[in-house]
């Protein structure tokens, strides 16, 4: 489709919309962390999981907010502003711009969470230890919707000739 000189990034948009659905899984059905039987009593952790465990713990602002609103928050910002940033329109550039930093704050967002829930649970294993297709999945979705709102179309540039007419 063309519309003031752009056209629908149907590239950019497929990304964001494949990042959506890898973090809406990894919120919804997948683990997190794989904990081999008997290391740990809870077992498989999921996103669930660690909202409930965020909201136990002392000193886990962030990790709590992240996960309970503000990791669907940041998902469905990206989206809207991945998708936005793919569609002709006179702000479109910005969008671009806005869609790349809120997933890139996914992303970072998710790995700060997680540091801090770790560290309000006084956890002897860093974030990355027994990571499993969840945190994979949640931080490749947020990559994906920045990637895809970089990809929009640009603005076409008119040249004017010394003393001529625009090209």
């Amino acid at each position: 489709m063309r519309a003031a000189g752009r056209t629908i990034g149907v590239p950019g948009v497929l990304l964001v919309l494949a990042g959506g659905v890898l973090a809406l899984l990894s919120f919804r059905l997948l683990h997190w962390y794989d904990v081999r039987a008997g290391q740990d009593s809870s077992g498989d952790v999921t996103f669930p999981k660690l909202r409930a465990s965020a909201d136990q713990l002392d000193g886990a602002g962030v990790a709590a907010a992240y996960f309970g609103w503000l990791a669907w928050l940041l998902l469905l910002a990206g989206i809207v502003l991945g998708v936005g940033a793919n569609v002709p329109s006179p702000i479109a550039d910005p969008l671009r711009v806005t869609g790349f930093v809120v997933g890139l704050v996914g992303a970072g967002g998710t790995l700060l969470a997680l540091q801090q829930h770790f560290h309000a649970a006084a956890s002897r294993h860093g974030i990355l230890h027994n990571a499993s297709w969840g945190l994979w999945a949640a931080l490749a979705g947020f990559a994906l919707i920045a990637v895809g709102s970089v990809l929009g179309p640009r603005r076409r540039r008119t040249t004017t000739p010394l003393g001529g007419t625009p090209q």
